[in-house]
């Protein structure tokens, strides 16, 4: 009898990267950039999160190895790749974190996930540095803002991507991508759907001036379960020195959400 040929591995979705590959880890974690950002914000959070979670990194249109492509965001072809990377790889239970622009699209895709009936949905959902879309804040609109303009918008921010559009080589890539990722920030609208069956986790920093408390609570909408705010002590980019304590804090929510604990807190 001939022996059974090798199992063949999933080809990697160019969507989706592992900064350091658990195929072991029990859970998963997908993490959605910024305006502006790359999987490569990433790179560091496999180190600060415990092994038996797995970090995937969502990879846009326009950046790093997809750099040749338009720049672009569609929740529905990333709610596609990770759902055919959760039946890929065994449906292990996987969590959703996004920051800032991040945040709306992980709530995207967690809504298109949740509603298929093909995979279970998250086990839980972490939106940080953005208030509920519908708390009443105006967006300010910032894709059309000259270039003097609009990179000051963004050194107000502080943290890398400030100092990356400082750098006149970097910037000439750059400034199409955040200028489209605001242009789908501006224009977002949530549409309707049932609240999520998931926990949901919101983080912040206390000098975000752009995220107040009341609009950071008004997230606890969105689901059936528990849900958790947290603030650190620092701005907008708060994870990047926050990160130990902030995957701490996540890894904590995740294994209350699989343990089917999720008290209020």
């Amino acid at each position: 009898m001939m022996p059974s040929p090798p199992t063949a591995r999933p080809l990697p979705a160019r969507e989706l990267v592992r900064p350091r590959p658990r195929p072991e880890a029990p859970a998963v974690l997908y993490c959605f950039p910024h305006a502006g950002g790359a999987a490569s914000a990433y790179r560091p959070w496999p180190a600060a999160l415990p092994d038996g979670i797995e970090v995937v990194a969502v990879q846009l249109p326009g950046r790093e190895h997809r750099i040749t492509e338009p720049p672009c965001v569609d929740p529905a072809l990333i709610a596609d790749a990770i759902g055919a990377d959760v039946a890929a790889h065994g449906s292990r239970p996987y969590a959703l974190f996004g920051h800032s622009m991040g945040a709306l699209l992980a709530f995207e895709v967690a809504r298109t996930l949740s509603a298929g009936d093909r995979l279970p949905g998250p086990a839980l959902l972490a939106v940080s540095g953005m208030e509920h879309p519908a708390s009443g804040r105006p967006r300010p609109a910032l894709s059309g803002l000259p270039e003097a303009e609009l990179l000051a918008w963004v050194s107000g921010l502080g943290g890398s991507p400030a100092q990356a559009l400082a750098d006149p080589q970097l910037l000439e890539i750059l400034l199409p991508v955040l200028r489209a990722d605001l242009a789908w920030l501006e224009g977002y609208v949530p549409r309707p759907a049932p609240r999520l069956a998931c926990p949901l986790s919101v983080f912040a920093g206390e000098r975000d001036d752009r995220v107040a408390l009341a609009g950071l609570r008004a997230w606890a909408g969105e689901t059936r379960e528990t849900a958790t705010v947290r603030r650190y002590p620092s701005g907008h980019f708060y994870a990047a020195e926050q990160l130990r304590l902030v995957c701490r804090d996540l890894a904590d929510d995740l294994t209350d959400a699989l343990d089917g604990r999720g008290a209020v807190r």
